[in-house]
């Protein structure tokens, strides 16, 4: 873990690349489903569309929880800190995922949004009545196979660092358990 830290920092910076190791793992899950479930040869429908997207936003939120802000010390996983070096395809491809978790899949930014409403006018004999007709992107982002084996290889890239630091740690303080729940509202 590198730099000398004070006990209270070590442990600070432990909780925070043990609940990042944990959203990794859900993002890489998830990207795996992903990957097994599209074959970009078929014609899905709407509803079929719709179930394999929520693959693909499990997979974007849960690896952008690692890289956003959160309480504690550390509020993002630094990767400098854990001795991460990304190349430039990797560096892409992560800015790539923090964006679309940031624009598209955790907030809804108007300038991102791909959505329609139209209204469509009908007539009885007895009145006139207005239908309004939804409809939004059932499109994946990562629909394409190479993008899918790049992020779940940056994924596991990142894992990998994870679990060394997590290992070292565990290494200089062989009689330290941590054990995070959630607070009861």
């Amino acid at each position: 873990m590198g730099a000398k830290l004070s006990s209270e920092e070590n442990i600070d910076l432990l909780k925070r690349l043990v609940i990042a190791h944990a959203d990794l793992q859900t993002a890489l899950s998830a990207i795996t489903f992903l990957n097994d479930e599209v074959d970009n040869d078929a014609k899905y429908s709407k509803i079929e569309l719709r179930k394999i997207k929520c693959f693909e936003t499990a997979f974007i939120i849960s690896y952008g929880r690692a890289f956003t802000n959160s309480k504690g010390r550390y509020q993002n996983l630094p990767l400098k800190r854990i001795g991460v070096k990304l190349s430039d395809n990797e560096k892409i491809m992560h800015r790539r995922i923090i964006d679309l978790r940031n624009k598209v899949y955790a907030h809804s930014d108007e300038n991102f949004a791909h959505v329609r409403l139209d209204i469509h006018k009908r007539n009885t004999t007895e009145f006139t009545y207005h239908i309004p007709h939804l409809q939004f992107d059932e499109g994946l982002v990562f629909h394409d196979f190479r993008d899918r084996l790049e992020a779940m290889d940056l994924i596991r890239k990142i894992i990998h660092y994870l679990l060394t630091n997590i290992n070292e740690f565990a290494q200089k303080n062989p009689g330290i358990s941590l054990y995070l729940r959630p607070v009861q509202n």
